[in-house]
């Protein structure tokens, strides 16, 4: 009974971590403090290196293992430590007897750091070596926070910013993943069943009146995860690849746009992908690709123009597209036939994307999906189910 107590108290729950990960956020840590301890030793002496760098440790910690926590960002991290720093040498020149000065400087820069919004567990550390980090670092007043404190803040920063973009998987701030994608499936609503929506996220966050180490993206794309996953059950192991369309038309980059054109028309289709020589997906031309060649007015018919573009140029030389390679959009975005026909919902209602070439484990064409192909089985899947 105790043992399990002990288990259920103080046992670490398992990770989802993986071993790869967890080395390079220890070679991410390695490249960070070592360009620290080389630009604060051009200030101070070896013997008082320790003092100063501490707290940068930690904060590699943060910046390294999870740069995607709320204590690991940017104003946290910079504000954190500049505060803090402030209060520790305040302190010091205040109150001079140090086990006093310590406890204070330390209590006020949680308060101060909490109420600016930049909570940043290593500040405590910066403020407490003012006071005890000896003469050295006493003689140093507030010129502390230029040096070595803000020049070890640009210079963590700049290469956290640098390697958590560069690795894969990764990226730096947390902020950074609204500006490179297009919203997430149910971002606003966290679960269509459930109703969860962002400001309910809000309502218990409040409610718990307590910090909680985790974003509230974070937080969204959990619930969002799990829905997925949900649903996934309940829905069974329906794969792209059980309802595409096999056999799918294809072309070449050399195939004449009037041949695409054709090939439409008699197998009554709005999109052809584009392979290369080993069968690999290098692009697709769909009827909005022709329409984006004669989409400018200069007083005909649109059907005389789009006639007159799919007539071929007389002589060797042209200044319109004459091949599928010239007018297919690249690179086309693709599935994988094992993925669940979930992942198309994204594609197909997000991102404006209707026909999706689906390719094997090999990169090789293999058929097409199309929102035709997934009503329909959805359709099938309900039938079945009644």
């Amino acid at each position: 009974m105790k043992q399990g107590l002990f288990r259920t108290l103080f046992w670490p729950p398992a990770d989802t971590v993986s071993v790869g990960e967890k080395a390079l956020s220890g070679l991410a840590a390695l490249g960070g403090i070592g360009l620290v301890m080389l630009a604060s030793s051009l200030f101070l002496a070896p013997k008082d290196l320790p003092w100063v760098v501490a707290s940068m440790g930690a904060s590699a910690v943060l910046l390294f293992a999870v740069p995607l926590g709320p204590l690991s960002q940017p104003w946290p991290f910079v504000g954190g430590h500049l505060i803090s720093g402030f209060i520790g040498v305040t302190i010091a020149a205040l109150i001079p007897e140090p086990v006093t000065a310590a406890a204070v400087a330390v209590s006020l820069a949680i308060f101060v750091m909490y109420l600016t919004r930049c909570l940043h567990p290593p500040g405590g550390a910066t403020a407490l070596t003012v006071v005890v980090g000896g003469d050295a670092v006493h003689a140093l007043g507030y010129q502390y926070l230029l040096t070595p404190v803000l020049l070890n803040v640009a210079v963590m920063l700049t290469w956290a910013l640098l390697i958590n973009n560069l690795l894969p998987n990764r990226y730096y701030p947390n902020t950074l993943k609204k500006l490179r994608e297009t919203p997430e499936l149910g971002e606003d609503r966290v679960d269509a069943d459930l109703s969860i929506r962002r400001e309910d996220l809000e309502y218990a966050l409040r409610e718990m009146n307590e910090y909680v180490d985790v974003s509230r993206e974070d937080l969204s794309r959990i619930f969002n995860l799990s829905a997925t996953h949900a649903r996934r059950r309940r829905m069974g192991e329906i794969l792209c690849g059980e309802i595409m369309t096999p056999g799918v038309v294809r072309a070449e980059y050399g195939d004449k746009v009037e041949d695409l054109w054709k090939l439409m028309w008699q197998h009554k289709i709005r999109g052809i992908p584009v392979v290369d020589h080993r069968n690999h997906v290098i692009g697709i031309v769909t009827i909005a690709d022709f329409l984006n060649q004669v989409k400018e007015e200069d007083g005909r018919p649109l059907a005389r123009r789009l006639k007159t573009f799919l007539k071929p140029s007389s002589g060797v030389h042209t200044d319109k597209p004459e091949y599928a390679g010239h007018v297919m959009t690249s690179p086309a975005v693709t599935i994988r036939e094992d993925q669940h026909i979930l992942d198309l919902f994204p594609i197909f209602y997000e991102k404006g994307i209707h026909h999706l070439p689906v390719v094997n484990d090999r990169g090789e064409l293999v058929g097409m999906l199309t929102p035709k192909n997934l009503l329909a089985a959805l359709h099938a899947d309900m039938l079945s189910a009644d």
